[in-house]
């Protein structure tokens, strides 16, 4: 019999953010993703699995305002992937809300293979 580990999603992310921010740049010159905003992001994953509409609109809401604190440019693409996420959250579309955030990450780290 499985049991559910309501802890595993978090973990998950958690992995996955520190493995995504230890990817080699592939022969790019850009800046990696800064860890604030893949966490923020990461976390507003799990959020939208757990059903948490208004904390996954908040963490996105900080991935934004850590980019924007940014001192090199940030593709618009990426703001726009992060603001198409809120308004799917809002809309109670997960899986077109997990796809912005996915081409948010990928306009942040275009040379990720994921």
């Amino acid at each position: 019999m499985l049991t559910f580990n309501a802890t595993a999603p978090l973990i998950n992310a958690l992995m996955a953010a520190d493995a995504y921010a230890h990817e080699p740049a592939l022969g790019r010159a850009a800046t990696p993703v800064p860890l604030p905003t893949l966490a923020a992001i990461l976390r507003a994953r799990v959020e939208i699995y757990c059903d948490h509409d208004r904390q996954a609109i908040a963490d996105i809401h900080a991935a934004r305002d850590s980019l924007r604190t940014l001192p090199v440019s940030v593709p618009f693409e990426a703001f726009a992937a992060l603001d198409q996420a809120v308004w799917r959250v809002r809309q109670h579309d997960y899986t077109a809300a997990e796809q912005a955030l996915d081409q948010a990450l990928a306009q942040l780290h275009p040379n990720a293979t994921r």
